[in-house]
C-alpha cells in the first residue's frame, strides 16, 4: 500500500514540473511577443490656476521611446500613429529615443519614419527632443524630425496660442545623460505664466522645478518587467525613483510616460506601451 502512494506522488512530480515548463514558456512567449505589441492611451484632465481661459480644452499628446526594430516595427509605429490622431491634439511631444543602440536601420527604415510620422496630425505643432540613443545617429534623427514636421525643442523657449491672445510657453531640452544642459534660453522669466517643459530623462526635474509647471519625460520605459509591490527590473540612469506616471514635485507636475518599445531585453511585463493624451481645463473662477 504504501509502495503504491509512493508511486503515485512520484509520477506526480513529471506533470508539475511539464505544467511549471508551459506557465514559464507561455510568460516568456506573452512579454516577447505579445505584451509589447498592445499599446494604450492614458488620458489626463489637468486644470491649472495659471491656465488662460482661452486654453479650455487644450490638448497634449506625450509619447517617446520608439526604439524601431526591436520590438517596435512598422505595424506598431503606424497604429501608434492612428491612435495619437485620434486623440486630435492640438500639440505632439514626443520625448525621445526614436533609434534603439542595438539595431541598424536600413535607408527603407527611415523613409518610412518619415513618411510615417509625418502622418501624425496637430493643430498647431509638433515638437521633438533627441533621447540618449538618437545621439548615436543624431542626423538621420534631424533629418526624419524635419521631414515628419517636427520641431526640435532643444534650449529654446516659444510661445502657444489658443482661441486667445494670452500665451502659454513651451521649452525643452535633449538627453542630459549625453549633454551638460544649458538652461539659460529655456524658460520665461515671467512667473504668472504657464511654463511646459519637455525632456526625456525624469531627473531633470531636480533643475526645472522652478521653473515649470509641467514637465513631461520618458526614458525610463516603465522598469519595462514590473513585480508587484517592487516596481520595474530594469532602473535607468538619470531617472530617480520616477518609472511611470504622474508625479506632483512641490508645485510642478510631471509626467513619466513607460514609452512604446523596450531596451536590453526585448520584454515586457505588467507595463503595457502607452502614451498620454493630457487634456487642459481653465480653472473654474
Amino acid at each position: 500500500m504504501e509502495e503504491k502512494i509512493i508511486k503515485r506522488k512520484l509520477g506526480i512530480i513529471p506533470k508539475i514540473f511539464i505544467v511549471i515548463t508551459l506557465i514559464i514558456i507561455s510568460l516568456f512567449l506573452w512579454m516577447h511577443f505579445i505584451e509589447p505589441k498592445l499599446i494604450v492611451v492614458k488620458d489626463y484632465a489637468i486644470t491649472n490656476n495659471k491656465l488662460p481661459k482661452s486654453f479650455d480644452g487644450f490638448t497634449v499628446v506625450l509619447f517617446s521611446d520608439i526604439h524601431f526594430g526591436r520590438t517596435t516595427n512598422e505595424v506598431e509605429v503606424t497604429n501608434l500613429v492612428n491612435k495619437i490622431n485620434e486623440c486630435k491634439a492640438d500639440i505632439v511631444l514626443f520625448a525621445g529615443d526614436l533609434f534603439d543602440p542595438y539595431i541598424n536601420l536600413s535607408d527603407n527604415n527611415i523613409e518610412f519614419l518619415k513618411t510615417t510620422l509625418s502622418k501624425i496630425n496637430a493643430n498647431l505643432k509638433k515638437y521633438a527632443i533627441l533621447g540618449d540613443n538618437d545621439y548615436l545617429d543624431e542626423n538621420n534623427f534631424q533629418a526624419i524630425m524635419k521631414e515628419a514636421n517636427f520641431h526640435i525643442l532643444d534650449g529654446k523657449n516659444e510661445a502657444i496660442y489658443y482661441k486667445g491672445n494670452t500665451p502659454i510657453y513651451i521649452s525643452g531640452i535633449s538627453s542630459i545623460t549625453k549633454n551638460q544642459p544649458d538652461y539659460t534660453l529655456a524658460f520665461k522669466k515671467d512667473v504668472e505664466t504657464l511654463q511646459l517643459f519637455l525632456a526625456h530623462e525624469p531627473q531633470v526635474i531636480l533643475d526645472v522645478e522652478n521653473n515649470s509647471d509641467i514637465v513631461f519625460t520618458g526614458h525610463t520605459l516603465g522598469g519595462l518587467v514590473r513585480i508587484p509591490f517592487y516596481g520595474g527590473l530594469r532602473k535607468t540612469n538619470n531617472s530617480l525613483s520616477y518609472e511611470k506616471g504622474k508625479y506632483l514635485i512641490n508645485n510642478t507636475t510631471m509626467f513619466v510616460t513607460n514609452g512604446i518599445g523596450t531596451e536590453d531585453i526585448s520584454l515586457r511585463f505588467l507595463n503595457i506601451p502607452s502614451f498620454y493624451c493630457l487634456r487642459f481645463f481653465a480653472p473654474q473662477k
